[in-house]
């Protein structure tokens, strides 16, 4: 039988997080998986183009200096597909690299099925790339149901699979907690915007002579980074890249000081209380603010129409206004309480009743099966 060849593009970490859960539940016997991942997918993959690290840029402006580099790894993406003649692609979250990539894929007559995991907010700006989207995807997986509507056009499929957040264990209730977990992000550029304002809580932390420690739960490629950055901090710190041992920190959270994306719903889905914070660069922040159609940048507070978990982001973004959120969190037990009670109130919404990845791995054996039928 001839092997079925799946080429899997994913170049961030939430991304990569999905990969390789679903990676590793497909039986890749008589598969053959290429691509373009992270270390926890690489086990998998048998030829490995090029590392999630190598994805450094988050906005309008830091994808503008790197767009010459860009182009040269679609281009070569490109033409190792159409070289390789896969039977399916698979590309994960990074709408618009990923779209890029396809679009370049189709403008070369590739016929082939291409699905996309995780898809473009297209409820929160650039409404238009729903249209684009469908024009060249096959199907699309969705991880919010209500971005069924967004997506509703003929002789194409969408799939809702849920969030991955329904792997991930509340921490139990308690009444004394040891740390305040830092999460800074995933991204190195992103990381060192955020730095000053760790540092603003860790100082507050060490002059208020307040008992705890502080957790940063990140990845192998950050460890160094964040070390150097943190080894004047008078706080005691521990900084852990082993996710298989972080639950046994977040028992002991009192509260998180959350880069915004899907670190702060993982974070919420553990009922932990939460600051979010996020800086864009100044000059995509002005950019693009006559765009955006949503008031939050957290999706609790986007569905509820509400600030449910306090978010100080971009020009809000300052020492003053952390530390007000952070105290009005930390002194305050009803605040947290509130907070926890209703953000479970609308992870209803966004958690399905199975596994996110059992229906996609469901749902991509069987297009397999049609794949290796078709040879």
């Amino acid at each position: 039988m001839k092997k079925i060849k799946i080429f899997v593009c994913c170049t961030e970490q939430s991304g990569e997080n999905i990969c390789s859960n679903i990676l590793s539940r497909i039986n890749l016997k008589n598969i053959q998986v290429d691509g373009v991942c992270g270390k926890s997918s690489e086990k998998y993959i048998s030829n490995k183009i090029y590392d999630l690290s190598e994805f450094k840029s988050i906005g309008v402006f830091e994808i503008f200096l790197s767009l010459s580099k860009y182009l040269k790894m679609i281009k070569n993406l490109k033409n190792y597909i159409i070289k390789n003649e896969y039977d399916l692609v698979i590309t994960i979250d990074s709408p618009d690299f990923n779209y890029n990539l396809v679009r370049q894929l189709r403008k070369s007559k590739y016929k082939k099925k291409i699905i996309h995991i995780v898809a473009p907010t297209v409820w929160a700006w650039r409404a238009y790339r729903a249209k684009k989207f469908a024009y060249i995807y096959n199907e699309l997986f969705l991880l919010f149901n209500f971005e069924k509507k967004y997506f509703n056009f003929k002789e194409f499929n969408t799939l809702f699979i849920g969030h991955p957040i329904f792997h991930i264990k509340k921490r139990n209730t308690k009444k004394n907690f040891k740390y305040i977990a830092f999460l800074p992000g995933s991204r190195e550029n992103e990381v060192l915007k955020l730095l000053k304002y760790f540092n603003y809580i860790e100082e507050y932390i060490n002059e208020n002579d307040l008992k705890f420690q502080i957790f940063i739960p990140t990845l192998p490629h950050l460890l160094s980074l964040l070390k150097d950055n943190t080894k004047l901090w008078k706080t005691k710190t521990i900084i852990s890249t082993d996710i298989n041992n972080f639950d046994y920190y977040y028992k002991d959270v009192l509260m998180s000081i959350t880069c915004s994306g899907t670190a702060s719903l993982e974070i919420a889905k553990r009922n932990i209380p939460q600051i979010v914070i996020y800086k864009l660069n100044y000059f995509t922040e002005i950019l693009l603010k006559p765009f955006i159609r949503i008031k939050y940048a957290n999706i609790i507070n986007i569905i509820s129409n509400k600030m449910i978990i306090p978010e100080v982001v971009n020009s809000n973004l300052n020492k003053k206004n952390l530390l007000n959120s952070f105290s009005n969190l930390l002194y305050s037990n009803k605040n947290q309480i509130n907070q926890i009670e209703s953000v479970n109130l609308y992870l209803k919404e966004i958690v399905k009743e199975f596994s996110p990845y059992k229906v996609s791995v469901d749902r991509i054996k069987e297009l397999i099966s049609l794949s290796s039928k078709a040879n």
